[in-house]
């Protein structure tokens, strides 16, 4: 069976979401809830600015950063990008638990992992992944990502305490979270057609589903209504 091509735009979410650089800084102060920083280099000197926005200070919840950090402190932040005037973002959140992270930069797209499910939601199920730090629940499995079939609730396919084996979709140092996909394990109802391109293929009629008719839907027409001295104008509006 061949590798199957993922949707472009969904590669560049799962691109966009890939840790990047961490780089170590050093707070300026604060703008709103966004930490200011200077990034230091390899001898501790200052160099550019950068921005580390408010959610992106802390896996703890805070509505003051300044409660989390002092001006003149240290720390290590992961690289975003760079918006606006080409300024740099950096998120503190991604660094902040050190065996989190390093957990999770060891995981790759296409990665098969096991867990147990820890949680099951009607927006998607939560699995304890093995080897994660104690405490957690890193794997998430969406909706769309657990099976082939139809189903009405996550619950009717899964349930609370199940053994897993699920490809790694993307794992995420900025939220904590792998998401993972039981599907991508299990062949799609149209592998067996993946070499039939170009064939004529036959079969009975299951279901005729109606699906309505288009027609044009045109004004109806009024003769123009003849002016003082024989010209002729439009016909009202109306």
């Amino acid at each position: 069976m061949s590798e199957p091509t993922r949707d472009p735009r969904m590669q560049a979410l799962i691109d966009g979401l890939l840790p990047g650089a961490v780089r170590r800084v050093r707070i300026t102060g604060f703008d709103g809830e966004d930490v200011l920083v200077r990034v230091l280099d390899a001898e501790g000197e200052e160099g550019e600015t950068a921005r580390i926005p408010g959610h992106e200070a802390s896996m703890r919840p805070t509505e003051r950063p300044a409660e989390l950090f002092a001006v003149g402190q240290e720390i290590e932040a992961e690289e975003i990008a760079r918006w606006g005037e080409d300024q740099l973002f950096l998120s503190a959140r991604a660094c902040e638990n050190p065996a989190l992270r390093s957990f999770l930069r060891a995981l790759a797209p296409g990665d098969v992992v096991t867990g147990t499910v820890a949680g099951v939601h009607d927006f998607g199920v939560f699995v304890h992944l093995d080897g994660e730090p104690d405490g957690l629940r890193t794997g998430f499995i969406r909706v769309p990502d657990l099976t082939w079939d139809r189903f009405g609730h996550p619950s009717e396919v899964i349930e609370p305490g199940r053994r897993v084996t699920a490809e790694v979709i993307v794992a995420e140092t900025r939220s904590g979270q792998v998401a993972l996909s039981l599907k991508a394990l299990r062949e799609g109802p149209l592998a067996r057609f993946e070499d039939q391109a170009g064939r004529t293929l036959t079969g009975p009629v299951v279901k005729i589903v109606p699906q309505g008719s288009r027609r044009e839907q045109r004004q109806p027409h009024r003769p123009r209504r003849p002016a003082p001295g024989g010209t002729e104008l439009p016909p009202p509006a109306g």
